[in-house]
């Protein structure tokens, strides 16, 4: 037997010694009012919930295995659910503080700035948890348990949850990584602040068939890519929780992985949390991937291969006593998986008074405080990537003089809405667009002139109708969208379990599925907003559904599914029911005559019982108006000073169960700007988006081209201020943008070595990893290693200088990359292996350190199943980006005796 193993014998016999001395050694009557050892606050958490565990019936047991765990009122055990999402900022239940999308977070390249961020995160949840004192009146009501962050690498841009990710880099990922771990964690010495989820493990990279999913991957590829920032986060910032991946690795699902949740994660690594499935997870080892025959089969594949809660369709809840007769699991592996589910609500001191748990102090007072206001905006400032600025009349174009200014077109599909991206909670502050950003900070001296947008894809029969022409009922001003109110039932009665603002109506079975906390099998709808064209003339509307969907304009009833008869409509009333018509996928037209920039009531009910969820609206203009408002809107753009045009994409392009088929702008808007630089060449392209966009012609064309992002609550007011330069721009891509999709490899290979990313992609991408302009420039000099000879236990200091060569104080990124100039296998062609970011002044030097410990070199040595650091010489390269090698020099790294 090996060491480990031995080991890991050993401390399951100690456990289980201690679970049943304590189930013997107890006075079990809690009639006599007296405390039971696991109400003792000097007990360690381990003792407490070993005798908590002793006291279950097998029934209670299994009950505490679901994301929603119910009370047990007899040992004082309340009802809680796990999940909650926090990837930048709370999600639910009410309004919270919106932080930049995860991509926008990890192009700060900034771990100290993310860990404020979680702090903050962590902080609003606290807040949240002791205004419920407690209480968890309905679900999320002050969860402390949040599956969040996404960790998975973005290996290929088309992978639709790109946005939710840190990048395409494993050590930048492992650094942004931990900061939020431990700013969600807490530094309490004894209490878990919030419990963070890194996800989803491992390997998670594809929507379009994430439920039978089977990745092929080395285990050279896992070890040295994938794996790194799971690893990080549970060695160093020690993770309470993991989520097991939907897909299967190799051939075995994630969630039945014995190896990979217990070998690994807990035998090398040393983790002492719970695992948590992804939503459904357990059923798709039925339906997806063909493992398990059976319920009862998943949920002991499962459990024996290290999982301890399930999110979804409670399959461990409703099969495990099931499995346990049918001898597939044992009673042992049920209390093993109770106990560390039990043991993290200890650590968050869910059973402890008060006052004995240090952030049951943090009022509630503190979410979307002045405070995290002012730090959102830190995070949008330091997110945005400067991808161009040539000069326009002998001087660049940004930032903006506002002197010599007087009027400015704020234009384009984005200009007036925000737009945060997936998982995204409502802000309790009003949300700052791109175009009142600008109002903000110079509509006191400037004109700002803005048209509304059209989309103009005359090859599109319809398209979704979405945020910018919606107000919702009761929403904060300046916000778009629908108010949404989802129901337990399928009868919109009672009273909503969720209200959020939708952007559009768009649910399907795959892609686009309710809040999980609607029950897939029976709920309703109601969304209601203020509807406000842009065009006059007739507007055609299309519904498509499966079960029943009604759309109403002003009271009236203008569309419904499934064959219902509309009533009759009197004379002069607008709805023109003969154009109405059904066709075979449930889709229903009409046509409303509506005014341009005249609010119209319109609201949407949808009602399904059971099948597959499914219900669409969509919208077109009318068309012969398109050309005479954008016209109009052209020559607004030509008789203004500078044109920001904002364009980007969205949750319709990119999210959760939905990949990019390519890298491009939507065909209208490509259309768009070329117009627009053909009237004004003095133009800003503002990208809003959450993953690499191929913007070839906007490169080689438009004069200054920033990217945004999703940049969160005040991305508007942070965009402003890149602009006008109130705020010098610093942040660095962290993913390569590809010229074309053609430039890939396929989508479904994981094998980061055959052309992927800027450690093996050989050709020329349109912005390198790690690339990012400033408004000042930066010297490089006095490159020095404090050791040119090293052994694999050595830490090796890298400095260098670096001048602030410019007219502003602006931050530089410097980057520490590593090349292994000779080594046995095949390895990148670089590899970043540290960074810091500063803030200079002009004229100012500073000498940046950055350490690089020599094991940090190594491989996955396949025969000898180990990391290895070959002896021999590393090329050190210092830079502003991956293809921005300003400074080199070599260490050579000493053969062991």
């Amino acid at each position: 037997m090996s060491k480990k193993s031995y080991k890991q014998t050993v401390m399951m016999l100690l456990f289980t010694v201690v679970f049943f001395a304590i189930a013997l050694a107890v006075d079990t009557g809690a009639e006599k009012g007296e405390m039971l050892p696991f109400q003792n606050y000097n007990l360690s958490f381990e003792e407490r919930t070993a005798d908590l565990v002793s006291r279950l019936t097998l029934e209670e047991k299994v009950k505490l295995l679901d994301e929603t765990s119910e009370a047990i009122p007899r040992l004082g055990v309340p009802r809680y659910h796990f999940g909650n999402e926090a990837l930048h900022g709370v999600v639910r239940p009410g309004q919270f503080t919106v932080f930049p999308q995860s991509t926008a977070l990890a192009s700060t390249w900034n771990d100290e700035l993310m860990y404020q961020i979680a702090t903050a995160i962590s902080d609003e949840a606290r807040g949240k948890n002791n205004f419920y004192k407690g209480d968890v009146p309905d679900l999320y009501c002050g969860v402390l348990s949040f599956w969040s962050p996404d960790i998975n690498i973005a290996r290929d841009p088309r992978w639709g949850r790109t946005p939710e990710a840190y990048g395409e880099d494993p050590h930048l990922t492992s650094r942004i990584a931990v900061a939020f771990v431990k700013g969600l964690q807490g530094s309490d010495p004894k209490y878990i602040k919030a419990i963070s989820t890194p996800k989803h493990f491992i390997a998670n990279n594809e929507e379009h068939n994430r439920f039978e999913c089977n990745a092929i991957i080395s285990e050279r590829a896992m070890r040295e890519y994938y794996l790194p920032p799971f690893e990080a986060t549970v060695k160093e910032a020690n993770a309470q929780s993991i989520m097991a991946a939907y897909n299967a690795t190799n051939g075995i699902p994630c969630n039945a992985d014995k190896w990979l949740l217990t070998d690994l994660l807990r035998g090398e690594w040393g983790f002492d949390g719970y695992v948590v499935t992804d939503c459904g997870a357990l059923s798709t080892m039925i339906s997806g991937h063909k493992y398990a025959k059976t319920r009862s089969e998943s949920a002991a594949f499962g459990l024996n291969a290290g999982v301890d809660l399930e999110c979804g369709d409670q399959v461990l809840k409703d099969n495990l006593i099931e499995a346990l007769k049918a001898g597939l699991v044992t009673e042992e592996t049920i209390d093993r998986a109770v106990f560390r589910v039990l043991r993290a609500r200890f650590r968050v001191g869910m059973f402890d008074p008060p006052e004995m748990v240090p952030y049951s102090k943090i009022s509630p007072d503190v979410i979307g405080s002045k405070k995290h206001q002012e730090l959102a905006r830190r995070a949008a400032q330091e997110s945005i990537v400067l991808l161009k600025n040539e000069k326009v009349a002998d001087k660049p174009l940004l930032p903006l003089d506002v002197e010599n200014i007087k009027s400015i077109a704020v234009v384009g599909p984005i200009a007036n809405i925000c737009v945060f991206g997936d998982y995204s909670g409502t802000p309790l502050n009003e949300p700052v667009t791109p175009l009142q950003g600008i109002k903000n900070k110079v509509a006191d001296r400037i004109k700002i002139n803005h048209a509304e947008w059209i989309p103009a894809a005359k090859d599109l029969d319809y398209f979704l109708l979405t945020a910018e022409n919606l107000i919702p009922d009761g929403g904060a001003q300046g916000e778009r969208g629908f108010k949404a109110e989802y129901f337990n039932n399928a009868h919109l009665k009672g009273k909503p379990v969720l209200t959020r603002i939708d952007d559009k109506i768009n649910i399907d079975p795959l892609s686009d599925k309710p809040d999980p906390q609607i029950p897939l099998g029976s709920f309703s709808v109601r969304w209601s907003a203020k509807l406000v064209p842009a065009v006059s003339g007739e507007h055609n509307f299309a519904l498509s559904a499966e079960g029943t969907a009604r759309i109403y304009i002003n009271g009236k009833l203008l569309l419904q599914t499934e064959g219902r008869k509309a009533p009759a409509i009197k004379s002069g009333q607008f709805v023109n029911f003969d154009k109405m018509h059904r066709d075979k996928r449930e889709r229903v037209t009409a046509t409303a005559t509506l005014e341009a920039a005249k609010q119209y009531d319109i609201v949407a009910e949808y009602s399904y019982i059971d099948g597959n969820a499914l219900v669409r609206l969509d919208w077109y203009y009318p068309s012969p108006e398109i050309a005479k408002t954008r016209a109009a809107e052209m020559e607004m753009i030509r008789n203004s000073d500078v044109v920001i045009a904002a364009l980007g994409i969205g949750l319709d392009d990119e999210r959760e169960g939905k990949d990019r088929e390519n890298l491009d702008l939507p065909y209208d808007q490509m259309n768009y700007i070329k117009q627009v630089l053909a009237v004004n060449p003095k133009t800003i392209a503002v990208l809003i988006n959450g993953s690499p966009l191929s913007v070839n012609w906007i490169d080689e064309n438009v004069p200054a081209v920033v990217e945004a992002w999703y940049p969160g609550e005040q991305g508007g007011n942070g965009i402003a201020d890149v602009l006008f330069g109130d705020y010098n721009p610093g942040g660095r891509l962290p993913m390569t943008f590809y010229k074309s999709v053609v430039d890939l490899p396929p989508f479904d290979d994981y094998e980061v070595s055959k052309g992927r990313t800027y450690m093996y992609f050989t050709k020329q991408p349109l912005y390198p990893f790690g690339y990012g302009l400033s408004y000042t420039t930066f010297q490089y000099s006095n490159l020095a290693i404090d050791k040119k000879k090293a052994k694999e236990s050595d830490t090796i200091t890298i400095s260098v200088d670096v001048k602030n060569t410019g007219s502003r104080d602006g931050d530089e990124v410097v980057q520490l990359y590593v090349r292994d100039v000779e080594s046995s296998v095949k390895q990148p062609l670089k590899q970043l292996k540290g960074f810091k970011r500063v803030h200079i002044k002009k004229g100012e030097t500073k000498t940046v350190e950055i350490p690089l410990a020599v094991k940090d070199l190594n491989f996955w040595d396949v025969d000898a199943n180990r990391f290895v650091v070959e002896s021999g010489e590393f090329e050190i390269q210092i830079g502003a980006s991956s293809s921005d090698i300003r400074l080199s020099d070599s260490v050579l790294v000493e053969k062991k005796i």
